[in-house]
């Protein structure tokens, strides 16, 4: 009987503590999860997508890019 009154006792305590915790007004993504998880909104989709397109731009800024299709013709001699 002592074991199920402490029990009770815990359980209420739990729930006490669970409803005066104030939940965040907001939720993080991983956006290394956002193309496969079902779970992921699509506007968070859309918004990883245009940060890895930004930052894409940021990393290959300067570099030259090159068209692998044409510089194989000039190898060939086609």
């Amino acid at each position: 009987m002592k074991y199920l009154v402490g029990f009770a006792i815990g359980f209420l305590m739990w729930v006490v503590i669970l409803s005066l915790t104030p939940m965040p007004e907001y939720r993080i993504y991983d956006c290394g999860m956002s193309e496969w998880h079902p779970d992921i909104p699509l506007e968070v989709k859309k918004q990883c997508r245009e940060l890895k397109h930004q930052q894409w731009k940021k990393d290959n800024e300067g570099k030259v890019q090159t068209n692998l299709h044409e510089d194989r013709k000039d190898i060939r001699g086609t």
